[in-house]
């Protein structure tokens, strides 16, 4: 055997109990440092003719550990919250390669991002929620809009459908509302004045950099 221990190390086909079995023959003791902080583990071997070693290894991770969201992930969800819901996310996340915790387990290699995995990202890590974030931002809901704007509820929502005002989706079916800082649309008669027809002035007067002028009421 001392002539051939790294034969029979090697060989394939020695199972692993025999490898125990040999280490028992040429290791008298192994001492074993834990180091939780860095994740490592330190192991003073010393052998059956005197010698050590040391060696440092990292430490095997516990099941949970191994399913855990890395903290570069959750810091990449909460700078992508300012512009995207949950959806846009795990879309961004797969395209990027990135994959979840549970594709650490067995038979889940093929796991991907959804919304409802974003979701419970941003609650477990506490997260500023996008609609607060949109809030800060001077947001408005759907009734505080029409009554800054003096229209129906329902003509917010086509207004933003059409671009004369702007929103900002804070999940899959929910927006909030963004107006003008300055020269506030007004309402007016369709029929005469089509909200495509507004649209498309405000776009090109967007375009060129110059204030649209008021229209009459």
């Amino acid at each position: 055997m001392t002539v051939d221990f790294h034969a029979l190390w090697t060989d394939a086909d020695t199972p692993n109990r025999e490898r125990k079995r040999l280490l028992a023959h040429i290791i008298e003791d192994v001492t074993l440092l834990k180091s939780p902080a860095k994740g490592t583990t330190t192991l003073h071997v010393r052998f059956k003719g005197g010698r050590t070693q040391t060696l440092t290894t990292l430490s095997p991770r516990s099941s949970a550990q191994q399913v855990k969201t890395p903290p570069s992930i959750v810091e990449l969800v909460d700078r992508l919250l300012d512009n995207h819901v949950y959806a846009e996310i795990a879309a961004l996340l797969n395209q990027q390669g990135y994959r979840p915790g549970e594709a650490a387990r067995r038979g889940r290699q093929n796991a991907r991002f959804t919304a409802s995995r974003v979701a419970y990202l941003v609650h477990q890590y506490n997260l500023r929620s996008r609609y607060n974030r949109l809030r800060d931002r001077g947001m408005l809901t759907r009734k505080e809009a029409a009554e800054r704007l003096n229209i129906h509820e329902q003509t917010v929502a086509r207004w933003a459908k059409h671009g004369i005002i702007t929103s900002h989706a804070y999940n899959g079916h929910y927006a909030l509302y963004e107006l003008p800082a300055a020269d506030l649309p007004q309402k007016q008669c369709s029929r005469w004045n089509r909200l495509i027809d507004r649209a498309a002035r405000a776009k090109n007067a967007a375009h060129q950099n110059y204030p649209l002028e008021r229209e009459e009421v």
